[in-house]
């Protein structure tokens, strides 16, 4: 194997699987927040699965290109065809408090559970060799590899319970310091976010892997803005639905990563002679827009219990039963730009994060009991990059299951 060939094997730690996995997909609406002096603990798993990528021309392929493999000055040996699976399974456990009724903060602490990665190799057999009379078969080729003492990639199983990247937030709706927005249903709000650098990235010695940072997992930036609006319609539509959009920008902060010396893949995985003992990852920011609409399926009954203070008033002005929600979102991606000792190694690398887009679709059931006087939200979304065709994007599905049970002390 050519060693710029193989890196696009290599890189099947196989970042981008669980796109914005933020609470943001649980909540009804961009601009609600807090009341003052309450508190509010959100549990979320999140499982993940990833089969396949956009290509530059928007059509479905495997997660890592095709290799072709050819003899010293010869015929086609064969194809190698990395047909990799990726699973995670993610715990984000979310505290938020609000300090004002427009001023709230919150802390996220994302906990991967387990990471699957499945190479799947398969191989097509290329030209007839004459030195052995037939074509290269799949077993020739990984017992020439072996022979180097390089193993075959197998199955990867890591993360298990290793922390992410702490999450910092900050939301002020801004529209209630003006009257007329209240009047006329409108709300909006400033959200911003920033992570710590508290996740573990990727083992640089195996050839198939995943780590916990941001980059890895394409969560957020490491700074996000996110500017909402939303529209009420109480009286046109009884309150039984609501329209947002919301504009962002993800920054993400370059970082440096070891390079990997071939200390347990010796032909896959020695780049340090080439590239250098490290290099850096420059990724590219993140520039979107993403448009909701909630319906309010079943309002359900207001009853004056003990979290609402027996008051008739407050228990109706408590969030109705049952909501459903859909959400399209597009997001930009930008260059993402490599540098180390090779220029031909950061090429081969950068191919693989051209500029692209993503389109997803998110879909949530939100279930709030506080209506019939129990504190507790629990609430269902699947969230899917493989329907609508995006391009340099890897199209990964999402399923999460959480549970909100707010407090207040005082």
């Amino acid at each position: 194997m050519t060693r710029h060939r193989t890196t696009r094997l290599l890189l099947a730690a196989l970042a981008a699987t669980t796109l914005s996995l933020g609470a943001s997909s649980a909540h009804a609406g961009f601009a609600e927040s807090l009341p003052k002096g309450t508190f509010l603990l959100d549990l979320q798993y999140h499982f993940s699965w990833l089969e396949g990528a956009w290509d530059n021309k928007g059509r479905m392929g495997p997660l890592i290109p095709v290799i072709e493999r050819y003899e010293p000055g010869g015929g086609k040996q064969g194809t190698l065809i990395p047909d990799a699976s990726v699973r995670y399974h993610i715990l984000a456990i979310q505290l938020q408090y609000g300090i004002l009724d427009w001023l709230a903060v919150g802390l996220g602490v994302p906990v991967v559970l387990r990471t699957e990665i499945t190479p799947r190799l398969k191989w097509i057999p290329g030209d007839f060799q004459p030195q052995m009379g037939r074509p290269y078969s799949e077993s020739d080729f990984w017992e020439w590899a072996e022979s180097m003492g390089q193993p075959r990639p197998g199955r990867w199983v890591g993360n298990r319970g290793v922390l992410g990247d702490l999450v910092l937030g900050i939301r002020l709706r801004w529209s209630d310091w003006i009257p007329a927005f209240e009047q006329a249903g409108f709300a909006s709000a400033l959200t911003v976010t920033g992570a710590l650098p508290t996740g573990r990235p990727a083992d640089s010695e195996e050839v198939v892997a995943a780590g916990t940072t941001m980059w890895d997992l394409q969560t957020q930036g490491n700074l996000s803005i996110h500017l909402g609006f939303d529209k009420r319609f109480r009286t046109e539509l009884d309150d039984r639905l609501t329209l947002g959009v919301e504009v962002f920008y993800d920054w993400f902060a370059p970082r440096r990563f070891d390079a990997p010396s071939g200390e347990r893949n010796p032909l896959l995985m020695n780049f340090e002679p080439f590239i250098g003992t490290s290099y850096v990852i420059d990724p590219g920011d993140f520039v979107g827009a993403s448009f909701q609409a909630d319906v309010v399926a079943a309002k359900g009954p207001a009853r004056a219990a003990w979290i609402s203070g027996f008051d008739p008033a407050r228990a109706h002005a408590f969030p109705p039963l049952l909501t459903l929600s859909v959400r399209y979102t597009f997001i930009h991606s930008c260059q993402t730009d490599y540098r180390s000792q090779s220029d031909l190694w950061d090429y081969t690398q950068e191919d693989r994060w051209r500029p692209g887009y993503r389109n997803i679709l998110t879909f949530t059931a939100l279930f709030s009991f506080l209506r019939l006087g129990a504190p507790l939200q629990i609430y269902a979304t699947y969230r899917t990059l493989s329907l609508i065709p995006g391009r340099n994007a890897r199209a990964a599905d999402v399923f999460t299951a959480g549970m909100r049970v707010p407090a207040k002390f005082w």
